[in-house]
């Protein structure tokens, strides 16, 4: 692991009793491949007494996806902050849109030739894990995302019709300038945040919208309160822009390798990658502390 803390790095290693990990880019290399050697790393953390849990942009269908890989029961933040679940799946806490807001920003989207996503938790409540809004034509890389995903979908010609009351996150899939425009004019409303990153499981990128007091470390901070953990206690992982609160809030923050450059800057610690089991050399001086 590289720019280790100068002083005090065996009682800050020692400290941490809430481990937090993001999915794509860290604990997974490609799709929902969680490597063998991650998956032993954070069994291992678990069998430590380390509380684990994962923070992610993911809806919680594909997030268990990953969980039954690891083979043990963990918590969750999920679609970047706006969801949590415990071990077994309850929700302890979401943040969903009004249906104002939302019909807003689906006609700010429609005028820049863009269609959105509505995730929701249909484990909460049974239905679609998204509403798709089929006004207008969707781009290619919105067909490539429902080819892989339309089977959990559903598709709406006016979801602003519907007043969807559990809408937790929008999402947009598109090429990088188009979804840079979208992304400004949506700032500008001052009510969301924003975050626009590479798609990692279809073409292009990928522009996500939150309410604009969520994001994975204010789950993280609801979460260790309510099990009585403190902040400085909290170790958070990652390696994308949307992992830049939990990172900078947690008592340490660690970057992926293979995080980008302002991700790293903004960590206390950089690890390996996650194609060089960098979670693996994270967890293992959190399990054995160097004296």
């Amino acid at each position: 692991m590289s720019n280790p803390v100068a002083s005090g790095e065996a009682a800050l290693l020692a400290e941490v009793s809430l481990l937090a990990i993001d999915i794509d880019g860290t604990l997974v290399v490609k799709g929902d491949h969680v490597p063998p050697a991650s998956r032993t790393a954070v069994r291992r953390a678990v069998d430590h007494g380390l509380r684990v849990m994962l923070a992610t942009g993911r809806r919680y269908r594909t997030t268990r996806l990953v969980v039954e890989q690891i083979g043990v029961p963990l918590a969750a933040v999920c679609l970047g902050g706006a969801l949590t679940k415990d071990e077994n799946g309850a929700t302890l806490a979401s943040e969903a849109f009004a249906a104002s807001q939302i019909a807003r920003l689906l006609e700010l989207a429609r005028r820049h030739r863009l269609n959105l996503l509505l995730q929701r938790d249909s484990f909460e409540r049974p239905g679609p894990d998204f509403i798709a809004d089929a006004a207008g034509s969707w781009n290619v890389n919105m067909r490539r995302y429902m080819e892989v995903n339309g089977n959990v979908g559903h598709v709406d010609p006016a979801p602003e019709a519907s007043s969807y009351d559990d809408i937790l996150m929008l999402g947009c899939f598109a090429e990088r300038a188009p979804l840079a425009d979208l992304q400004r004019d949506i700032d500008a409303l001052g009510e969301f945040s924003t975050v626009l990153v590479v798609s990692k499981k279809t073409p292009g990128w990928y522009l996500e919208v939150i309410l604009a007091h969520v994001n994975k470390w204010t789950a993280l901070q609801r979460f260790a309160a309510g099990i009585g953990v403190s902040e400085s206690a909290i170790c958070a992982v990652g390696d994308a822009l949307n992992d830049l609160p939990m990172l900078r809030g947690a008592g340490l923050g660690v970057a992926m390798g293979n995080a980008e450059a302002k991700v790293q800057a903004a960590a206390d610690w950089v690890t390996g990658s996650n194609t060089e089991d960098g979670l693996g050399s994270l967890i293992g001086r959190l399990v054995a502390p160097a004296p």
